[in-house]
């Protein structure tokens, strides 16, 4: 990964989120929101295109394959957190209804997993 932000992407209410990955370990590709649509819960949440994705629901993403990936989303019935990696040249777009950023922050990850993902970082 090169460099960039790390921010938290919080939705609820679940699926459809509105967002389409691509990528994944048997791709050789980090995982990345490829395409978001307008007026859904990922439009509105701050999420953007070409973000890529460290990990949901606390679940590191860097060794998953894409099916693996649908499998974990699937799975998740109303509250969606993924840590995201945001390019330090991607243009932030503000939510449809907002005239400002949402709240993005990092949550209280524990220190095992921020090292995990440090770890996964650095290979």
């Amino acid at each position: 990964m090169g460099t960039g932000d790390f921010i938290c992407i919080s939705m609820t209410g679940g699926a459809p989120w509105g967002f389409r990955l691509q990528g994944g370990k048997e791709q050789k590709q980090p995982l990345q929101v490829a395409k978001i649509r307008n007026q859904s819960k990922a439009s509105g949440s701050g999420l953007c295109e070409g973000d890529e994705v460290v990990s949901i629901n606390g679940n590191p993403c860097a060794d998953l394959t894409y099916p693996e990936v649908i499998k974990l989303m699937e799975s998740i019935t109303d509250s969606l957190q993924m840590l995201i990696k945001r390019r330090l040249d991607t243009p932030f777009l503000f939510p449809e209804d907002q005239s400002h950023p949402p709240f993005l922050h990092l949550l209280g990850y524990t220190s095992r997993l921020i090292v995990t993902l440090a770890n996964q970082l650095m290979d």
